[in-house]
């Protein structure tokens, strides 16, 4: 692993994410770059510059709930903060919104306890995550919030290497033009790092990463 590189964000210059060059496994892919954004998604004004950015590029999207996932339900507090409050451009102005956070089952399959399925069946769900490198984390939420009887109507993520899935935005704060020679390869296939016979540095999880 190497020195971190502070990037800024061309939505908002004030947001920053430290990105580490090196080999990185996720769930779903090999990668370049572990973009660590702790201080965005646990800094109070941080998180709350995030919420706001998001919020603009949201008018018009009527929402009920708020799916928080990797670590992005403080800024899903925010968000549903900033949807709710009095605008002549916002369809959710003085409601009353859920945020809720799935839990998986022992297979790595996204599920809901019983107590909280009346927040996503019948509800407009828009989701959030901190990193979206293929755009499979989203799929699979989708389609347990479908299961479910929710519908998304959007997604957040504060990075994402894509700009929309299945015709639905998704809006973000870093892309992978951000990060030079930003790469993402699917496990085993077409990874330079693997065919140069360089190790992996670290595994990268929702909440971080361990290195090995």
């Amino acid at each position: 692993m190497q020195q971190p590189i502070c990037v800024l964000s061309k939505v908002k210059s004030r947001l920053y994410a430290d990105a580490i060059p090196g080999h990185f496994a996720t769930n779903h892919s090999h990668i370049n770059y572990y973009i660590d954004m702790s201080d965005l998604k646990h800094k109070q004004s941080l998180a709350m510059t995030a919420a706001r950015s998001f919020a603009a590029r949201m008018a018009g999207m009527p929402v009920d709930t708020i799916l928080c996932l990797e670590g992005t339900e403080y800024i899903g507090a925010y968000l549903a903060q900033e949807l709710t409050r009095e605008s002549l451009s916002s369809m959710n102005t003085g409601r009353d919104l859920f945020l809720v956070e799935p839990d998986s089952n022992i297979n790595g399959q996204f599920i809901f306890a019983d107590n909280l399925r009346p927040m996503i069946d019948g509800k407009a769900v828009f989701v959030m995550v901190a990193s979206a490198s293929t755009g499979q984390t989203l799929s699979q939420i989708a389609e347990c919030v479908e299961y479910y009887g929710g519908h998304v109507v959007g997604n957040a993520a504060l990075f994402s290497n894509i700009s929309e899935l299945d015709g639905k935005p998704v809006v973000s704060l870093f892309t992978g033009a951000d990060f030079p020679n930003y790469q993402t390869c699917a496990h085993g296939k077409n990874c330079p790092a693997c065919a140069a016979g360089i190790p992996l540095d670290a595994i990268v999880t929702p909440r971080g990463y361990r290195k090995l």
